[in-house]
Parts: structure tokens; C-alpha cells; sequence
């Protein structure tokens, strides 16, 4: 009872701060702030951009992030968006990975740009193709990077995707994009409309959303009641007889995703929640890390003991999965040694 008492004012507080975030950093900022900085510093950069990725660099995550970076950031041409992150956050990437270019985003303290805004910013600033990379996808099988090409008919690449409950409307998991924007800017334009998710659509994309079958309530993803991020400019697209196509990995375990490591706080993590937070906490080895980051798992300090507390429901069991195949992937790759940073 007492530790109710205590996190939930906390809890509160954050969610109330979030709500006015959202209406200063995903409006008043990226209208009038973030876009001038942004295109200066891809002005800066012009002769590195066309088949570029992002990193969006959510607070909080640099112990998913290391890992991550040092598995492709000799394959792939990166880009880091600082979306939020506090200074020390920042030089220990500069210091970590030198020649990755950053860009912090404006935002109020404690806070992030929402990503459909942040995907926004990056389509209307790009005049050629570039993809996304999430801070928690370990990507192993780099023949796909080698895929990166359209045919006529695509308008968005992915790595994985899913579908809703009845089949009908296939959409792609965003940890990995590669966008075409030529014809996003195009739809952008003609309906519109953005990247961000919407409750109510606006016309004339409403319109034309009707004709597919998608009204209100009938969305893509069928466990929302909204469109989520993206969705509408894929139905878009689909409306008008382009499609998605899906990355062939070369072998079953070429990429993992672990997923919500930069949803919600620490206010409301689930137990195995917390253990992934702290596995990858400790395979990192990173002091810095280790002592900034340690109020997102306390009271707990030793993933194997907390591992002991979860709950072994199905979603916790998969989650569990995920994490320890992804964890024994790296080793396997990095060397037997506790540090997965680079050398």
C-alpha cells in the first residue's frame, strides 16, 4: 500500500506533464522551432543523404542503443535524432560512436516529440529515400541491406510486418522502414495529411479511406479504435494500388526486435519489463549507465534474482524468450567478454 501511495502521485504527475509535452513539442517546437535547425543540418550533410537511416534517440535507452549501433554502424549510413535525451546521454554517444552525426530535437526537459511528428519532419526535409532504424532492433543478417530498392508498384520496405484480425490489411512493423518519399510527399499533399496517428481523419482523406471500408472504428490495426502511426498514408497508398514489400532475411534468427523499451516510465513497468531493463543493463557494462539508469529497475539490482518474480504468463514467457535469445545472440557475436560496447 505504501508503495502505491508513493508512485502513484508520481505517475500522475508524469502523465498530466506528457499531455502538455505533447501539445508544445509536437505542436508549437516542430512548427516553429525544430524544421529551420533540421534543414540546416541536413544542408550541412547533403552529400551523405539518399539510402541514410535514423536512429531516433529516445531518453532512457542508450543500454538497448550500444548494442544496437555496434552491430550495423559499419554497414549502414546512420543518422542519430536526439529526442530528448539528457547531455550526458548525448557525449557518451559522441564519445562511443565519434563519426555519427547527431541532431538534437527541440523539446521541454524530460519530455520527446512524438514519432509520427518526428517521421513528419524527416519526409518533409528529405528529398531522397532513407529508412529508420529502432534503438532496440538487433539486426544480424545484413543481405538485406543490399535489398534496398523499389520496384514500381512498392512505396515503403520493411523487415516484418503484420496483419488485422480478418487479413485484409497487411502493415508493416516500424522498427525497420525504408521510405519512398516521392510518393509519400505526394499523398501528403493530395490528402492532407501526416505520418502522426489520428482519431478523426480529416477530409479528403476521409473520403477516400470510406471507400476502402475503413470508417470509423474499422482501422488496420484491429485492436485499435485509431489510426496508428503511419496507417493512414498506408491506406492511402493501398487506395491507390501501391503495396508494402517485406525484406527476405536470409536465416530465422537474422533480427530481433525487443519492443516497448521506450513506451510509458518506470512508474509502470511490469516485472519482466524491468528484467529486460536490467539484462541488458548488465550485458552493456557500462558504469555510467549502470548508476545513471538505476532507478528504472530498483528496487531491484540483479536481473537473475528479479527473473525469479515474473510472472510466467505467455506474453511474459515470449518477452523473456526474446530478450535471452537476443542477449545470447550478441555474445555469440561480440566475444565471450561481459562488454557488448565497442571496443
Amino acid at each position: 500500500m505504501g508503495a502505491v501511495l508513493w508512485w502513484l502521485p508520481q505517475a500522475v504527475a508524469v502523465r498530466a506533464y506528457r499531455k502538455l509535452t505533447y501539445v508544445i513539442n509536437d505542436g508549437l517546437l516542430q512548427r516553429w522551432v525544430t524544421p529551420a535547425r533540421f534543414r540546416r543540418f541536413q544542408a550541412s550533410m547533403a552529400d551523405q543523404l539518399g539510402g541514410h537511416f535514423y536512429v531516433i534517440v529516445m531518453p532512457q535507452t542508450l543500454h538497448f542503443l550500444l548494442p544496437c549501433l555496434r552491430l550495423v554502424a559499419h554497414d549502414m549510413r546512420l543518422i542519430l535524432l536526439l529526442n530528448g535525451v539528457r547531455r550526458w546521454e548525448a557525449e557518451l554517444l559522441r564519445a562511443r560512436w565519434p563519426k555519427l552525426p547527431q541532431f538534437r530535437v527541440a523539446t521541454l526537459p524530460n519530455s520527446s516529440v512524438g514519432h509520427g511528428s518526428m517521421i513528419n519532419m524527416l519526409l518533409q526535409n528529405n528529398d531522397r529515400n532513407f529508412g529508420l532504424f529502432d534503438h532496440d532492433l538487433y539486426l544480424f543478417d545484413k543481405t538485406v541491406l543490399a535489398q534496398l530498392e523499389f520496384a514500381d508498384e512498392e512505396f515503403l520496405l520493411c523487415l516484418l510486418s503484420d496483419a488485422s484480425v480478418d487479413g485484409q490489411w497487411v502493415y508493416p512493423l516500424t522498427h525497420f522502414l525504408y521510405f519512398r518519399v516521392d510518393v509519400f510527399k505526394r499523398l501528403m499533399e493530395r490528402y492532407s495529411v501526416g505520418a502522426q496517428s489520428y482519431r478523426d481523419v480529416p477530409e479528403p482523406a476521409r473520403a477516400r479511406l470510406d471507400t476502402l471500408g475503413l470508417r470509423d472504428g474499422a482501422t488496420i490495426k484491429s485492436y485499435h479504435d485509431f489510426y496508428d502511426t503511419l496507417h493512414v498514408l498506408l491506406a492511402l497508398a493501398y487506395a491507390e494500388g501501391l503495396s508494402v514489400a517485406q525484406l527476405d532475411l536470409a536465416t530465422t534468427d537474422g533480427v530481433y526486435h525487443v519492443g516497448g523499451t521506450s513506451i510509458g516510465t518506470h512508474h509502470t513497468k511490469d516485472l519482466a519489463h524491468l528484467y529486460i531493463q536490467l539484462l541488458f543493463l548488465e550485458v552493456a557494462n557500462e558504469p555510467l549507465l549502470q548508476r545513471r539508469y538505476a532507478f528504472l529497475t530498483a528496487p531491484f539490482t540483479s536481473a537473475s534474482e528479479l527473473r525469479k518474480h515474473v510472472p510466467k504468463t505467455p506474453q511474459a514467457v515470449q518477452q523473456l524468450r526474446v530478450a535471452d535469445e537476443v542477449i545470447g545472440r550478441l555474445r555469440r557475436t561480440f566475444g565471450t567478454k561481459p562488454s557488448i560496447a565497442p571496443e
